[in-house]
C-alpha cells in the first residue's frame, strides 16, 4: 500500500509540475492575463446578483404591490447584462490572445530545441511522431494553458460564490439542498484521474499513426515499385483501429460520467423544493428567497457540464504538455557556456 501511495504521489507531483511549467509561458504577458481575469471576476460577481435582483422584484414588487419595484428590477438586470456583456468580452478576448501567444512561444521553443537534438535522437525519433508533438499536442495545450485555465477559475468562483450566497440566504436550507454537490466533486476529481492517463495514451497513438503515414507517403514510389500497397493500408489500418478504440473507451467514460454531473444537480433541486417548499408556504421563509435559491442552484447546471470538459481539456492539456516537453527537455549535442559569445 505505501509504495502504491508513494507512486501516486510522484505522479500527481509531476503533473503539477507540468501546468506549472505551462503557465511560466505566460508569466511575460501579466498585463493581458491581468485584465482577462479581471474581466472574469467581473462576469462572476454580476451574474451572481441578478437571483438577488429577482427576489426583491417579487418580494417587493409582486408581493406588496409595487410596480416600480418590478420596474427597477428590470432596469438593473437590463445593466447587469451590458455589463457582463462588456465583461465577457473581455475575458474571451484576453483568454484567446494568451491562449494563442502561449502556444507561439512553445512552438517556437519546441523547434528550437529540435534543431539542436544530435543525429542519434533523430536516428531514433521517427519523423511523424514530431510532427505530431509539434501540431496535434501543442494545438491541445493551446485550447487550455489561456481560455481554458480562466474558464475553469471562473466556474470554481461561480461555485464558490453559489455556495456563500445561498448560505446568506437561508443557512439550514442550503446545507439540505447542497448535500449532494460532494459527490459532484468526488465524481469530477475521478474523472479527471480515469482520463489524464487515458488522453495521454491516445496521444501517443496519434504519433504512431502519424508516423505510418509518414514513412508511407515518403516511400510511396518504393511502396508502387514492389506492389506492396496491401501491407501499407493493412498496417495503417491497424494503427487507425487502434486509435479508434482507445478513443471509444474514452468516449464510453465520459458518457458514464456525464449523466451522473446532471443528476447530482436535479436531486440538490429536489431537496431544496422538498423542504423548502413547505416553509414557503408557512411564511417561514419568503418566495422571492426560495427563487433566489432555486436559481443559484441552476445557475450551477452550466458550469457542472463545463467542470467536467474543463477537466477532460485539463487532463489532455497535461498529457500532450508532458510530451513536448520531452523533446525540449531532450540533452542537446554541444551545451554552451551562458558566456559563450
Amino acid at each position: 500500500m505505501v509504495p502504491c501511495v508513494a507512486v501516486r504521489d510522484i505522479i500527481q507531483s509531476e503533473q503539477l509540475r507540468i501546468y506549472a511549467r505551462l503557465y511560466s509561458y505566460l508569466r511575460p504577458y501579466w498585463k493581458q492575463l491581468g485584465l482577462g481575469y479581471l474581466a472574469m471576476l467581473a462576469d462572476t460577481a454580476l451574474g451572481l446578483f441578478v437571483p438577488q435582483v429577482i427576489k426583491n422584484a417579487i418580494d417587493q414588487g409582486l408581493g406588496a404591490g409595487r410596480p416600480t419595484a418590478l420596474f427597477s428590477a428590470a432596469t438593473i438586470v437590463l445593466a447587469i447584462g451590458a455589463g457582463r456583456a462588456a465583461a465577457g468580452f473581455g475575458q474571451r478576448y484576453f483568454g484567446e490572445w494568451l491562449s494563442h501567444r502561449a502556444a507561439y512561444d512553445l512552438r517556437n521553443r519546441f523547434y528550437h530545441s529540435v534543431q539542436y537534438l544530435p543525429f542519434a535522437f533523430h536516428d531514433r525519433t521517427q519523423t511523424g511522431d514530431l510532427m505530431s508533438r509539434a501540431t496535434s499536442d501543442i494545438s491541445e495545450v493551446q485550447r487550455f494553458v489561456g481560455t481554458g485555465t480562466m474558464d475553469l477559475t471562473g466556474i470554481l468562483l461561480v461555485l464558490v460564490g453559489i455556495v456563500v450566497a445561498m448560505l446568506l440566504e437561508d443557512a439550514r436550507l442550503a446545507m439540505l439542498a447542497l448535500l449532494p454537490i460532494p459527490v459532484l466533486v468526488a465524481a469530477t476529481i475521478r474523472f479527471g484521474n480515469v482520463v489524464r492517463p487515458m488522453f495521454k495514451r491516445i496521444q501517443e497513438q496519434m504519433s504512431s499513426l502519424s508516423a505510418v503515414m509518414q514513412e508511407s507517403l515518403t516511400g510511396i514510389r518504393v511502396t508502387k515499385a514492389f506492389a506492396r500497397e496491401r501491407f501499407e493500408l493493412e498496417k495503417f489500418d491497424r494503427e487507425n483501429d487502434e486509435w479508434f478504440r482507445q478513443r471509444r473507451d474514452l468516449i464510453r467514460v465520459w458518457a458514464n460520467n456525464w449523466p451522473l454531473f446532471t443528476f447530482v444537480l436535479a436531486f440538490a433541486i429536489f431537496l431544496l423544493l422538498w423542504f423548502g417548499g413547505p416553509r414557503a408556504l408557512d411564511g417561514q421563509i419568503t418566495v422571492g428567497v426560495l427563487y433566489a435559491m432555486i436559481s443559484y442552484l441552476l445557475m450551477l447546471n452550466g458550469p457542472v457540464q463545463q467542470l467536467g470538459f474543463l477537466v477532460n481539456l485539463g487532463a489532455t492539456a497535461n498529457a500532450s504538455a508532458s510530451r513536448v516537453f520531452e523533446i525540449i527537455d531532450a540533452p542537446a549535442e554541444i551545451d554552451n557556456n551562458p558566456d559563450a559569445v
